[in-house]
C-alpha cells in the first residue's frame, strides 16, 4: 500500500482547495465513481477528452 501523499504547502492551510490530477484520479481508466451523501456518482472522460458528471 502506497503512503498518502503530503498536500502541496499551502494547500489546507490557507483554505485552497486540493488539486488532484485527473491522471491521478483515474488511474488509466475512462471512468469512476464518487459517492457523495449516500448518492453515486459516474465521473466519465469522453472521447473528445471533456469530463463529464452524472448521478
Amino acid at each position: 500500500m502506497q503512503a498518502a501523499a503530503e498536500p502541496p504547502p499551502g494547500d489546507r492551510e490557507n483554505g485552497q482547495p486540493r488539486t488532484v490530477s485527473s491522471e491521478e484520479l483515474f488511474d488509466g481508466q475512462s471512468e469512476v465513481f464518487i459517492r457523495h451523501n449516500g448518492v453515486q456518482y459516474r465521473l466519465r472522460i469522453t472521447r473528445q477528452d471533456k469530463l463529464i458528471l452524472t448521478k
